[in-house]
C-alpha cells in the first residue's frame, strides 16, 4: 500500500495553488475509485482525472527498476503511470487536499510514497534516476524568493538526480502558435499575456525555446533533447522532435479544452508555413525537455510518437520511430492491448483480394511489433499532388485503380448474418448487394497505402476484423477521411464519391451508423472535440473599422438662417473621444444668426446615440430626434438610417459656442437601411403570401361548402336508408321474439326428455347389474356342473346349487 508522508508538511502552503471547491469532487472520485471524466466534462475533472494526461510520458523508455521523483504531483495525473514504470516513486505535493486525492487514487501501489511539503524540504540525500516536473516550473516564483527563481528551481531539483539521471521537464511555450492565433494565456487567462512579456505584473512565467534553453544552462544543466508535444503537453496526441517537427504535419486537431478562444487566422495554414521556414520548433505550443547533469549523455532515440490512448484499454497503443527511420514500432500502453498487437502480427504479409494489395511485413519485438519505414509517397500524397496540380483525371484514375484492385474477384451479395458484425458495427442492415469479404482492414486510409511498382503496400493494419465487411465501406471511409482532412469537396463531392463506390444515400447512411458504432462502442474512442470550448472567429478588419468609426466621428451642425437648411450653412467638426464617449464643440459665427439648428452626429452608419449633456452660452430648450426609430434608457436613440439627425430648439441669438457630449455605438452594417429594406421586402412577401393564403382559404372554403352539400345529400339518403333498415329490423326483432318463445318451449321439452332419459339410464344400469349377477351365477353353475357331472346336475336340479355336506355326511 502507498505511504502518505506528512513529516515535512506546512499547512500555510495549502492555499498557494488550488482549483477551489471542485477539489472536493476530485477527492470524492478518488475515494470511490470511479470517475467518468469524459461524461463529467468539467475542465478541472478532465485535467486531473483523464488517463490521456499520461500521453506526455507513457511512451518514454524508462530504465527498468528505476526510481522517480515527481515534483508537483497535484492530484496524481501522472503518478499512476510513473508507478507502472518504476521500482520506486516519490511524489511531492505542496497542498494536503491534492495529496489526499492522489493518495486515494493510487494507494494500491506499494512502490509509491506521497510526500506533502514544499519540494525544497525533502532531504538532499534522496537521489533518483528520473525527476519529473510537469507543468510546475512556471510557478517557481510562488515557491522560491530569489532573483532567479526559475534557475534556482531547476538547481534545487537537480540536486536529487543520480549522476546519470534525467530530468523530464514539460511547460508551455511563451511564443506558442496558439497564443498568436487567439488562445488566452493558459495561466493568466488573458489574451497575449505571455506574448507581451507579462508586463502587467503576472507572477507566473513561461518561456520561449531559447529562453528555456538559457534557464536550463544557467542552472548548470544540459538540455539533451527538445520534444514538441502536440497540441500541447497536457493532452498530447503526437510527440515531435527536432528531426520531425518541421517535416511532419500534425494529424490531430487542436481544440480549446480549458477556456474559449478567439480565432484570428487559420492556425494549420500558418503552422505549415512555419514548417517550410524550418522554425516550427520555435512556435510549438509546449515543450518537453530531456535534461541531464552532463552533456555527453545520450537522449532517448524516438523521433516521432503517435499516441492512440483515447480508446478502450484493450486497444491503447503508441506508434513511434527512431532517428534513422528504418523501422516503425508499435507498443502496447496497457497489458490488455498486447493481444491487439498480436492480432496485428497475425496479418503480417496478408494478401487482400489479389496479390496486388498486400500488408507490409512486420515482426515481433520485445516491446511490441515493428515494420519497415517506407520513404516513398503514400496514396494520400499522390492524390494531394494531383489536386494541387489541378490534374483531375489522374486524381480519379488513382482512386479507380485502387478500387478495382480492392474489389477484384469479390462477388456482390446481400449482407450476411453475423453476431460479430453486430458487436463491432451495430445492428443496422444494408439491403444493397455489396462486395463482402472477411478479414477486411477497416481502417485502410490513403496515408497508410503506398504504390510500389504497380502494387499497393499497406502499413499500420491494426484493424482487421474476421467477420465479413463490404469493401465499399472500406473505400468510403478512406475517401471520407481524405476529404475531411484536406477540404477536397471541390473535386470529390458526394455525387462523385457515390459514383466511384457505386453506393447511394441510403447505403451511406448505413455506413455512417456502422462507423459511429465502431468508433464509439467497439473501439471506445473518447473524442475531445465534444469537450471543446468555443473558438470564435474574429474579423480584424471589421473590428478595426468599427473601432475607427466609434473613436473618430465627424459631426455636423446645420444652421437655418430663415430659409431652411442648406448645404452651405453648416459647420463640420471631428468629435473628440473621451472616457465617457464623445464631445464636439461648434463655434461658427452663424450660430448666433440661426433661427433653428439641426445636428447630425455622424454620417454613413446606423447607430445608437445617447445625449449626455449640451453646453452653450445661448438659451437651449430641448433636443428632438428627427428620424430615430425608438428610445431606450440604456442605449439612447436608435437610428436605422445612415444619417441620424436631431433638431435643437432654443434662442441662440447671442451664442458663441455649443458643446455636445454624447455616446455613440455603431451598429453592424446589416442594420439600418438594409434592415429596413429587408423588413419591407419581408412585409411585402408576407402580404403577398397572406393574399395567396386568403385566396386559397376562400377556394378551400368553397370546395368545403360544395363538399358539405354533397355530404348532406348523402347523409339524407343514408338517413332514409337507415329508417328503412330500422323498420326491417323491428320486423326482424318481432320474428326473433317468436323464435325465442318457440325455442324456450323446445328447451322445456328437451329438459323433460333429458329427465326421462336419465331415469331410463338408471333403470338400464339396474337391469345391467341384475343381468351381470345372473351371468356370474350361471357361470358358477356351469363350472360346478363340469366338475361334478351327474351328481352335481342332480343337486342343481334339486337345490339349484352345489353344496358340500359336513364331515360325515
Amino acid at each position: 500500500m502507498a505511504k502518505l508522508n506528512f513529516d515535512y508538511y506546512q499547512s500555510n502552503a495549502d492555499d498557494v495553488y488550488t482549483d477551489g471547491d471542485i477539489e472536493n469532487d476530485l477527492l470524492h472520485y478518488a475515494k470511490s475509485g470511479e470517475c467518468d471524466w469524459y461524461q463529467d466534462g468539467r475542465w478541472p475533472i478532465v485535467y486531473h482525472m483523464s488517463h490521456l494526461r499520461h500521453n506526455i510520458l507513457n511512451w518514454f523508455p524508462f530504465k527498468e527498476n528505476c526510481s522517480i521523483l515527481e515534483i508537483g504531483a497535484g492530484c496524481g495525473a501522472l503518478t499512476g503511470l510513473l508507478c507502472e514504470h518504476a521500482a520506486k516513486v516519490v511524489s511531492v505535493e505542496l497542498t494536503k487536499r491534492r495529496a489526499d486525492v492522489n493518495f486515494h487514487r493510487h494507494q494500491h501501489w506499494d512502490n509509491l510514497e506521497i510526500v506533502v511539503c514544499d519540494f525544497q524540504s525533502i532531504p538532499s540525500e534522496w537521489k533518483f534516476d528520473y525527476i519529473v516536473i510537469n507543468g510546475v516550473l512556471e510557478y517557481a516564483a510562488y515557491m522560491i524568493n530569489s532573483k532567479q527563481p526559475y534557475e534556482d528551481f531547476l538547481k534545487i531539483s537537480a540536486e536529487h538526480m543520480n549522476p546519470s539521471g534525467r530530468m523530464l521537464l514539460s511547460i508551455e511555450n511563451r511564443l506558442g502558435l496558439k497564443y498568436f492565433s487567439g488562445a488566452k494565456e493558459d495561466h493568466t487567462g488573458k489574451y497575449f499575456s505571455g506574448l507581451n512579456g507579462y508586463v502587467e505584473g503576472e507572477n507566473v512565467r513561461t518561456f520561449s525555446k531559447e529562453e528555456l534553453y538559457e534557464q536550463i544552462c544557467n542552472a548548470k544543466l544540459y538540455p539533451l533533447k527538445f520534444y514538441y508535444p502536440y497540441p500541447d503537453y497536457k493532452f498530447p496526441a503526437e510527440i515531435f522532435t527536432d528531426a520531425t517537427v518541421c517535416n511532419m504535419t500534425p494529424t490531430v486537431s487542436n481544440y480549446p479544452l480549458d477556456m474559449p478562444r478567439a480565432k484570428l487566422f487559420d492556425e494549420q495554414v500558418v503552422y505549415q508555413s512555419l514548417m517550410k521556414q524550418g522554425i516550427m520548433d520555435k512556435f510549438s505550443n509546449s515543450f518537453l525537455v530531456e535534461i541531464a547533469l552532463e552533456s555527453n549523455e545520450i537522449p532517448a532515440e524516438m523521433s516521432y510518437v503517435k499516441l492512440s490512448a483515447n480508446r478502450n484499454e484493450r486497444f491503447r497503443i503508441c506508434t513511434y520511430f527512431d532517428g534513422d527511420k528504418k523501422n516503425v514500432y508499435k507498443k502496447a500502453l496497457t497489458l490488455q492491448a498486447e493481444e491487439h498487437l498480436k492480432r496485428m502480427k497475425d496479418f503480417n504479409d496478408f494478401e487482400y483480394s489479389n496479390s496486388r494489395i498486400r500488408n507490409t511485413d512486420c515482426k515481433e519485438e520485445q516491446m511490441g511489433i515493428s515494420y519497415p519505414y517506407i520513404t516513398g509517397d503514400s496514396l494520400e500524397v499522390t492524390l494531394l499532388n494531383d489536386f494541387n496540380n489541378l490534374d483531375k483525371n489522374d486524381f480519379y484514375a488513382q482512386i479507380k485503380q485502387f478500387r478495382d484492385e480492392l474489389f477484384s474477384d469479390i462477388k456482390l451479395k446481400k449482407q450476411p448474418i453475423s453476431d460479430e458484425f453486430e458487436e463491432i458495427f451495430g445492428v443496422l442492415q444494408c439491403t444493397k448487394e455489396l462486395h463482402w469479404v472477411s478479414n477486411a482492414n477497416v481502417d485502410m486510409i490513403s496515408g497508410n497505402i503506398f504504390k510500389i511498382k504497380d502494387k499497393f503496400q499497406v502499413i499500420d493494419y491494426e484493424w482487421h476484423v474476421s467477420c465479413e465487411v463490404p469493401q465499399e465501406f472500406i473505400l468510403w471511409r478512406m475517401l471520407k477521411q481524405l476529404i475531411e482532412d484536406h477540404q477536397l469537396e471541390s473535386i470529390l463531392n458526394k455525387a462523385s464519391m457515390y459514383e466511384l463506390i457505386n453506393i447511394d444515400e441510403q447505403v451511406e447512411k448505413c455506413f455512417f451508423e456502422w462507423e459511429d458504432h465502431f468508433a464509439k462502442n467497439y473501439v471506445g474512442i473518447k473524442d475531445l472535440y465534444y469537450l471543446a470550448k468555443d473558438s470564435v472567429p474574429l474579423d480584424i478588419e471589421l473590428a478595426v473599422a468599427r473601432q475607427i468609426k466609434e473613436h473618430v466621428l465627424q459631426s455636423t451642425l446645420f444652421f437655418d438662417l430663415g430659409n431652411g437648411f442648406t448645404d452651405f450653412n453648416y459647420e463640420s467638426i471631428n468629435a473628440v473621444y473621451t472616457s465617457t464617449g464623445f464631445a464636439v464643440t461648434f463655434t461658427q459665427e452663424k450660430l448666433k444668426l440661426a433661427k433653428l439648428l439641426r445636428w447630425d452626429p455622424l454620417e454613413g452608419s446606423a447607430s445608437n446615440i445617447k445625449i449626455q449633456n449640451i453646453e452653450t452660452d445661448g438659451k437651449f430648450e430641448s433636443i428632438v430626434p428627427i428620424n430615430a426609430e425608438r428610445f431606450t434608457e440604456d442605449i439612447g436613440y436608435e437610428f436605422f438610417t445612415y444619417d441620424p439627425q436631431f433638431q435643437l430648439n432654443g434662442d441662440f441669438s447671442g451664442a458663441t459656442y455649443m458643446k455636445i457630449y454624447f455616446s455613440c455605438n455603431i451598429m453592424d452594417w446589416t442594420v439600418g437601411y438594409q434592415t429596413r429594406e429587408e423588413e419591407m421586402i419581408l412585409f411585402r412577401q408576407k402580404t403577398a403570401e397572406q393574399e395567396l393564403i386568403n385566396q386559397r382559404l376562400i377556394t378551400e372554403f368553397n370546395e368545403l361548402q360544395q363538399a358539405s352539400n354533397k355530404t348532406q345529400a348523402k347523409l339524407d339518403m343514408r338517413s332514409t336508408q337507415l329508417s328503412t333498415l330500422q323498420m326491417e329490423m323491428s320486423s326482424k326483432l318481432e320474428e326473433l321474439e317468436i323464435i325465442k318463445m318457440e325455442l324456450s318451449s323446445k328447451q322445456e321439452e328437451l329438459e323433460t326428455a333429458q329427465i326421462d332419459l336419465l331415469k331410463l339410464q338408471k333403470d338400464l344400469l339396474n337391469k345391467q347389474s341384475v343381468l351381470s349377477n345372473t351371468q356370474n351365477t350361471l357361470q358358477t353353475m356351469i363350472i360346478q356342473m363340469k366338475e361334478h357331472r351327474v351328481k352335481s346336475i342332480i343337486k342343481i336340479l334339486l337345490f339349484g346349487n352345489i353344496f358340500r355336506g359336513k364331515k360325515g355326511e
